[in-house]
């Protein structure tokens, strides 16, 4: 009898157990607050990104929305934080080019950067462009070459350390010839901050990270990337146009996942943030900070994150660089 009301137990529980076991579906996010985690310091493009991105998320779906930001290591600390986390839809990356750069930078990371990885979508895409403070005699790469030839201390670029940035900055002086002295920083805002105070010349950044002050006049666009000029800074010349070729690379955001994400979760995650970037007034704010907004899917970011990679390893190949 005690045996017989046992497994009478085990089949009543069965079903109730096989549901706690279910993956999570759609209907399940979000049952808590959302953590967008920032692998930089606070005040950068992306840091700015997320905030913007998370408050209109959180209004959607009628729950809080936490930025939280973990700079350091070339961005890896954070990005190793949402690799490891749970798959519920509840953590989510706003990552950028780092993501794809840190493969060719450190000779072993505690995560995938791409297989670790679901993508929710991709926000934009922005020039890489290079700045000056207003009182630098650097007006285009011409006075830089001059600067370099006359100045025995040379010139000094701040980069985020093992980021895009970075090889960016080595890219630049391989194709202009210009040596550049590269002081490392844990994200643009703090290299910006040092260039406004003269401590040092220059700094690669996208025009997120440089849209306030670029417009007070506080600093000064010397060249961008690409084929053509920005539709938002027509009177900034691209390298091309000054004489210095291959330097056709941007700097890109993406919202991304734990790779145990559940395809419905995922796909919920990406209508939203379709939901959020097609609203007018976000619209206008992202286009103002030099963003080209994109209409990829998530499984054409998954793809380019693996292009993107391989793209990198070989600039650090061609630059000589010594994966840390």
């Amino acid at each position: 009898m005690r045996s017989f009301s046992h497994r009478w137990l085990s089949l009543l529980l069965a079903p109730l157990w096989c549901m706690s076991c279910a993956p999570a579906t759609s209907a399940d996010f979000p049952s808590r607050p959302i953590v967008i985690i920032v692998p930089f310091a606070a005040g950068g493009s992306s840091d700015v990104l997320a905030r913007l991105i998370g408050q209109r998320l959180g209004e959607n779906l009628g729950v809080s929305v936490v930025v939280e930001n973990k700079p350091g290591a070339g961005a890896t600390i954070g990005t190793g934080l949402v690799a490891k986390a749970p798959g519920d839809g509840h953590t989510a990356l706003l990552a950028d080019t780092a993501q794809t750069v840190a493969p060719a930078m450190y000779k072993s990371l505690p995560y995938d950067a791409v297989g670790d990885f679901k993508a929710a979508g991709m926000v934009g895409t922005s020039p890489a462009m290079l700045f000056a403070g207003p009182k630098s005699a650097a007006k285009t790469v011409a006075d830089l070459r001059t600067i370099a030839r006359d100045d025995p201390a040379g010139l000094s670029i701040g980069t985020g350390a093992g980021t895009a940035s970075h090889l960016t900055a080595e890219l630049f002086q391989i194709r202009s010839g210009i040596p550049l002295n590269i002081v490392p920083y844990k994200g643009a805002a703090q290299a910006m901050t040092d260039v406004l105070s003269r401590n040092i010349d220059l700094v690669f950044t996208n025009p997120a990270s440089a849209s306030q002050n670029l417009k007070a006049g506080l600093i000064r666009a010397i060249g961008t990337s690409g084929a053509a000029r920005d539709p938002g800074f027509p009177d900034t010349p691209t390298f091309r146009e000054q004489g210095v070729d291959g330097m056709d690379v941007s700097y890109w955001f993406a919202v991304l996942l734990p790779a145990t994400t559940p395809e419905a979760i995922r796909q919920r995650w990406a209508a939203e943030l379709r939901r959020v970037l097609a609203a007018p007034d976000l619209t206008r704010k992202l286009v103002d900070l030099g963003l080209t907004l994109s209409d990829m899917t998530p499984e054409q970011v998954d793809q380019f994150l693996a292009s993107d990679a391989a793209k990198w390893r070989q600039v650090v190949s061609t630059a000589g660089i010594k994966p840390e």
